[in-house]
């Protein structure tokens, strides 16, 4: 490129330059390396703002999901795109899931045993604290026959001889029912078979009417609690003659 001084008008050389730029700043087009414009087929590359202008440069996703990761993807691992699904905990080892099952069924068998032997330790309780009460129930009933003795063989004897009669009967009734009624039977009869575990003899005397030593005279009838003798009859036996 030349230039004309316009004083004495004769050429001056100037200088010159070629644009060799790919994008033309008019129309925004890549250009060919030869300075004409872009062909058809090639679409242009559209600027990039934070790069004051030139087109970003291509991404691969694979490389994105690296950055994005902050760690190199090993060869032949695929790396998604979306890891926000993806559980990072670490899976529970099946040595310890039974070693944790097993403990549990045996803290479970000791708390079933310690309840077996609670239940069993209340019934013995329950036995036990039962024969003490019917213990101590016998004992004080016990006690208010043996205070009444005096009375009842007195009314014994007086209804032998016939004395009792009239409203003193039915009283006389009414108190032997009220002791069976708390458990507390009068035994002792004329004609039973001697037996030296409820009876005590007082006198004896041979018979040729029997065969083996039987009562045969009541003097004081005896009293018994269930099977628990309170006072032995006290009688009269015959015994068979030798």
């Amino acid at each position: 490129m030349t230039a004309e001084n316009p004083e004495n008008g004769a050429a001056e050389q100037g200088f010159s330059f070629s644009d060799k730029r790919r994008i033309d700043p008019e129309t925004g087009e890549v250009r060919n390396p030869s300075g004409g414009p872009a062909p058809e087929s090639e679409a242009p590359a559209e600027p990039d703002v934070a790069t004051g202008g030139a087109p970003a440069p291509e991404t691969d996703p694979q490389a994105v999901a690296q950055a994005g990761t902050g760690a190199a993807a090993e060869p032949g691992v695929d790396v998604p795109d979306d890891i926000s699904g993806i559980d990072d905990t670490e899976a529970p080892v099946e040595g310890a899931v039974e070693d944790e099952q097993s403990a549990d069924a045996r803290l479970a068998a000791e708390r079933l045993e310690d309840l077996q032997r609670i239940n069993a330790e209340y019934a013995a309780f329950r036995m036990r604290a039962k024969r003490e009460q019917d213990r101590a129930r016998e004992t004080g009933v016990q006690a208010v026959v043996e205070a009444l003795f005096p009375v009842l063989d007195e009314l014994k004897l007086a209804q032998e001889n016939g004395d009792v009669s009239g409203p003193f009967e039915t009283h006389a009734t009414k108190l032997v029912a009220s002791l069976e009624k708390i458990g507390v039977v009068q035994f002792g009869e004329p004609g039973e078979e001697f037996d030296p575990n409820i009876h005590e003899a007082l006198m004896q005397q041979p018979s040729d009417e029997v065969d083996t030593a039987t009562v045969f005279l009541v003097m004081q009838p005896g009293y018994r609690i269930g099977d628990r003798v309170i006072r032995a009859a006290r009688v009269g036996v015959q015994a068979p003659a030798e």
